[in-house]
């Protein structure tokens, strides 16, 4: 094993699924139906946010695309739930920014792995110091979301590592299935404890 490599939300930072929660508290909808209409199911396809993951469509279009999404799940939209979404109201977990900073101590290459949006980049620089890691790979910027397979292999060539070398940590399993088909060990972030007590088990295994 010659390379970590971190999502941010959920894994970084607390989950984006708590915004969602109060938004569907707000608007009397099922925390999952509201998860379905403003980020798009778990399959990637072209959902307005996974459009502008991509880079397809700025973040000011997605709220425009939602209403098919809405009607068919039955939820009432009030116009403003993408900007609400959008806020930056998460926390650091600085546990995981400490094992970074560990891991790169240890000579333990870094990547972090992210679904995000250009207009993020600047919060992002902001809230995190990127000269953590060795590569940063956001798909905006490679034209590729995960779980889309070409997203990893832009990991694996910016870490210039082999895929079998990596280990990945994410909150989201249909995240995680497509970087073990091409070899990688996979940690599913349930809590943060937990996943950076099985990074360590993987860690001493090798």
């Amino acid at each position: 094993m010659r390379a970590v490599v971190f999502d941010f939300g959920g894994v970084i930072i607390t989950p984006i699924t708590t915004g969602i929660n109060a938004l569907a508290e707000r608007n009397r909808a099922h925390p999952r139906a509201m998860l379905e209409v403003l980020i798009g199911p778990d399959e990637t396809g072209d959902h307005p946010w996974h459009r502008a993951e991509r880079g397809e469509l700025t973040v000011d279009e997605i709220q425009a695309g939602l209403s098919t999404y809405a009607s068919k799940a039955g939820i009432e939209l009030s116009g403003d739930e993408i900007e609400v979404l959008l806020v930056p109201t998460y926390t650091i977990n600085d546990d995981v920014v400490a094992r970074i900073r560990e891991l790169r101590a240890k000579g333990i290459r870094t990547g972090l792995l992210t679904n995000t949006f250009a207009e993020f980049r600047p919060t992002l620089e902001r809230d995190l110091d990127l000269e953590l890691f060795d590569a940063v790979v956001e798909s905006y910027a490679v034209g590729a979301r995960k779980p889309e397979p070409r997203i990893y292999e832009a990991m694996a060539a910016a870490l210039g590592v082999d895929h079998a070398e990596i280990v990945y940590l994410d909150d989201f399993p249909q995240n995680l299935a497509p970087a073990q088909e091409l070899g990688w060990q996979t940690v599913h972030v349930t809590d943060v404890a937990s996943a950076l007590d099985e990074l360590d088990r993987l860690i001493r295994s090798q």
